[in-house]
């Protein structure tokens, strides 16, 4: 009778470290993903459509560039022939979350979990019981490191469209460059520019592949499908094709 007690000790006593070994087995093969941490400091743009008194709303774009610089785009829906309004400027943080923009009328934002918050001259949240109606959030599009190296090369605007993704560059005083996904591709010398007023200019050009006819509007354009926000809506006729996009002036 020992004998089968202790027979039946050593098989328990195996048993549960046998388990507790598959249970560590177990413990061990756990893929567990970890978030990824918000970034410290705002990078990129964000945007968001703010209140507006006496329009449908404000749609307002902040992008953070190099050295604390930004560049800012209001767009007032409805109204001043879609016209986006830009402002550059300088920004800091402060106590690691509240992010400066310095103007003539200082505006404080919270940075928080990769949002921002507008504030008030007090620091509180703006907007009292409509406050989630001014926040910003990220959009894709912004590329700091691409338009400083356009701008390295003498390129004074740039434009792009999608489906099929395509782009046009002008260089100051030289030529325009044209080039698509589908590897199509045109350089030519840059032509007067026919009407050539501060919300319009149109360059024509007659070219091996056709007829060319680039439109540059002075009105805001958001890209249509990342909701990026530049301040000029672009047309381009090139043969029997026609492709529209949004540009910008590089400085």
């Amino acid at each position: 009778m020992t004998s089968r007690i202790a027979i039946f000790t050593v098989l328990l006593a195996t048993t549960v470290a046998c388990n507790n070994h598959t249970s560590t087995n177990n413990d061990h093969n756990i893929m567990t993903t970890v978030p990824a941490s918000p970034p410290s400091v705002p990078a990129g743009a964000y945007q968001g459509t703010i209140p507006c008194a006496d329009c449908p709303g404000i749609i307002y774009q902040l992008t953070f560039l190099d050295n604390n610089q930004f560049q800012d785009l209001t767009l007032y829906q409805e109204r001043n022939n879609n016209k986006a309004f830009t402002d550059v400027g300088s920004w800091k943080l402060l106590n690691d979350s509240i992010i400066i923009l310095e103007r003539k009328q200082p505006q404080q934002l919270l940075f928080k979990e990769n949002r921002l918050f507008f504030l008030d001259q007090t620091g509180n949240r703006k907007g009292g019981s409509l406050n989630d109606n001014y926040i910003l959030r990220p959009v894709e599009g912004a590329n700091a490191s691409i338009r400083k190296d356009k701008a390295a090369k003498g390129i004074s605007f740039t434009a792009g469209g999608n489906e099929p993704n395509w782009s046009i560059d002008l260089r100051k005083g030289n030529k325009i460059t044209f080039h698509t996904s589908q590897l199509d591709s045109l350089e030519i010398p840059i032509p007067p520019a026919r009407p050539n007023t501060d919300s319009l200019k149109v360059y024509t050009a007659s070219t091996k592949a056709g007829n060319f006819k680039l439109s540059i509007r002075d009105q805001a354009c958001l890209d249509d499908m990342s909701g990026f926000m530049r301040p000029i809506a672009v047309e381009l006729q090139l043969g029997d094709k026609t492709y529209h996009g949004c540009g910008e002036y590089i400085k």
